[in-house]
């Protein structure tokens, strides 16, 4: 689908009018109560964990292309739709919805600035009903367009035209805080927690466009890199890939296994490592 209806951030008062729009599926990946006890009008619950794969050392891989299909059918997505996506977290859930419809090339999405957050505080259109939505038979299919795999990063690593961006905490890239068995980073990565690109005081919507690219042109991650977020279970880095991408970075993949699937390797490069207590 090339033709979108909405920009890629929408802001919560932009979309009131279109509430109504049957092209547009709006889409909540908040958790259950909180969905139940609030959501914009019309909206769809999708499950998070549905749009993931628990395999090997990581539960967070991007699944196969019949399970996405069954996911998606589940929500009525259809190809000519336009996908509203946003959660109560800080959309990180949502963005991770947003770069797995990348990966389809299902490019009509917009994601909501702030997300559940900026739209209550507003006082904007909702409701509690739960609403049901008319099931399709949307086909998934992958094209490795926006996916980075282990493999593929391990042929990155030294390169200077790639740039590893490390989404996680300052505690979990210092190694103060270590998740899985081996602590560290990917070799090279500069860090940029996720949240440095939010505004938590303005109901978690996206801090100026100048202020983000500043931090990362401070890191190296210019507009002319490859860039590849990373964090434990490409959720945060999720948010980092949906930024770049509304910044207008071109060359950006995103590591859906994660430093769950890094850090749990046996054999995976680290830099810093530090082994599990």
């Amino acid at each position: 689908m090339k033709d979108t209806l909405l920009p890629l951030l929408i802001e919560p008062a932009e979309l009131v009018g279109k509430l109504n729009d049957p092209r547009l599926l709006i889409v909540d990946l908040s958790y259950r109560g909180s969905y139940d006890s609030g959501h914009v009008c019309g909206a769809i619950r999708l499950d998070y964990p549905s749009i993931l794969n628990h395999h090997d050392n990581t539960d967070c891989d991007i699944p196969s292309n019949e399970v996405l299909s069954r996911s998606l059918s589940a929500i009525g997505l259809t190809p000519e739709r336009h996908v509203v996506a946003y959660d109560g977290q800080g959309n990180p859930m949502a963005c991770r919805l947003f770069w797995t419809l990348e990966e389809l090339g299902h490019t009509a999405v917009s994601v909501i600035n702030g997300g559940w957050a900026a739209w209550k505080s507003e006082g904007l259109p909702a409701e509690q009903k739960p609403n049901t939505p008319q099931a399709s038979n949307y086909q998934a299919r992958r094209t490795g367009k926006a996916l980075a795999t282990k493999e593929y990063i391990l042929s990155k690593i030294g390169n200077p035209n790639t740039v590893f961006l490390d989404s996680r905490t300052p505690e979990e890239f210092t190694n103060e805080l270590i998740i899985t068995d081996r602590g560290g980073k990917i070799p090279g990565a500069v860090h940029f927690d996720w949240l440095s690109a939010v505004d938590e005081k303005n109901n978690m919507r996206l801090r100026p466009k100048e202020h983000i690219l500043r931090a990362l042109y401070d890191l190296g991650a210019t507009q002319d890199k490859e860039i590849i977020p990373y964090c434990q279970t490409h959720l945060r880095s999720s948010h980092t890939y949906f930024v770049l991408k509304y910044l207008g970075y071109k060359n950006i993949l995103g590591y859906a296994a994660g430093y769950s699937e890094w850090g749990n390797e046996l054999d995976t490069p680290i830099e810093n490592e530090q082994k599990a207590a």
